[in-house]
């Protein structure tokens, strides 16, 4: 490093980089049955070109022991699938489905229809798609708040989708808003508006709404009025304007 006359902050950075490099690729920390793979970044937002996007070395688990105790093929791959993406998180990175199969030496559509079997069961397998709302498949918030729904707690929920209790209660209080709202009569475009959410995002809320609106579900509906209720509706009134009688805002 003193050869290049670089400063220390650099050589002490330039250090760290290569040392990770070391532990990553040549020291012991990787077990039998695990190989490195470059999965995108789960910063990386949609629309990135794929040349663009940022890759994160992770380690996965291809093989563990513990594999050969399970009693069928079809309980081995859910297993595996949920292994791998989950490490993928863990360590920074969102795989695609594409890339499961590729890891397990699966079909895409196989990898797809086994990961929509999953999440039937209520295990939210964390791939790029599902993480960051891309095609048309349910999105992780849907899934999230169908769990807060049906009664699962904070912890339950953490685990189940490995999402951090901060972000679900922010799903919960972006859907309590909703709901709040559209009982009082809001329009989806003024619902766009107040809230920041995106179109797809409130169909998705407003979906669950209908679907969750009945009496065996009315202790968690009650819990989300609670959370948002008459109070943000009179400061939000006073605020902009109450609604006139053909339900839009007055100026």
């Amino acid at each position: 490093m003193q050869d290049y006359s670089f400063p220390r902050a650099v050589c002490r950075s330039l250090s760290e980089l290569f040392m990770s490099y070391i532990d990553l690729y040549f020291s012991s920390q990787r077990k039998e049955g695990q190989i490195i793979f470059h999965g995108v970044s789960k910063d990386v937002p949609p629309g990135v070109p794929v040349n663009e996007m940022n890759l994160v070395s992770v380690i996965i688990t291809i093989y563990d022991p513990e594999d050969c105790k399970v009693k069928n093929q079809r309980e081995l791959l859910d297993k595996r699938i949920m292994r791998i993406s989950n490490e993928a998180h863990t360590q920074g990175a969102l795989l695609t489905q594409a890339d499961i199969a590729i890891l397990l030496g699966e079909s895409t559509k196989t990898i797809s229809r086994h990961i929509e079997a999953l999440e039937e069961n209520g295990e939210l397998v964390p791939t790029r798609g599902k993480w960051k709302d891309i095609g048309p498949g349910v999105s992780h918030k849907k899934r999230i708040l169908e769990l807060y729904l049906k009664g699962y707690e904070y912890t339950e929920i953490e685990r189940k989708t490995q999402h951090s209790g901060e972000a679900i209660m922010r799903y919960v209080k972006d859907f309590a808003r909703i709901l709040v709202l559209t009982e009082e009569g809001f329009e989806d475009e003024e619902l766009r508006i107040i809230t920041g959410l995106s179109e797809k995002t409130i169909q998705e809320y407003k979906e669950l709404i209908e679907t969750y609106s009945t009496e065996e579900y009315q202790e968690r509906l009650d819990q989300l009025h609670s959370i948002f209720g008459k109070k943000e509706i009179s400061r939000m009134n006073t605020e902009t304007g109450p609604k006139n009688s053909s339900g839009r805002w007055r100026r």
